[in-house]
């Protein structure tokens, strides 16, 4: 399953950078980059075939929701994914309250830098994924 998540991660690392840049300049607010990249992979998800479900609340966690999770037909969470500007702890809190067969990360930080240092709070569970469409 790894190297297929890792396939799946770089398809959707691709599309995604390709929906910023589909966003005019203008409207480029930190919001409406999170807001348009999570209705992205939502929609992904449901052509994979998934029950998608957007901001999904963990149990016990009141900080932060998982921005999408896609589950199979047994209600298995296959997919549990997070956008930030940085990888925050409240995040990783989220993800790590609940089980799923794969946990993601996209960061949308233009200081790679401060994106880097945010990774300190991941663990082996979660894979990050920092989107860069302005460095091609």
């Amino acid at each position: 399953m790894s190297e297929e998540l890792d396939r799946n991660l770089d398809l959707w690392k691709n599309e995604l950078e390709k929906a910023w840049l589909r966003i005019p300049k203008p409207f480029r607010s930190e919001r409406s980059i999170h807001r348009t990249l999570q209705c992205h992979l939502f929609r992904i998800l449901q052509e994979l075939g998934f029950r998608t479900v957007a901001d999904y609340m963990p149990p016990r966690i009141a900080d932060k929701p998982v921005d999408i999770i896609a589950l199979n037909d047994e209600n298995e969470i296959i997919y549990a994914l997070c956008l930030d500007t940085l990888v925050a702890l409240a995040a990783v809190k989220s993800l790590n309250s609940f089980a799923a067969v794969n946990k993601v990360i996209f960061t949308t930080g233009m200081l790679e830098k401060k994106v880097k240092e945010s990774r300190f709070f991941l663990n082996e569970e979660i894979k990050h994924v920092h989107l860069k469409p302005f460095e091609k």
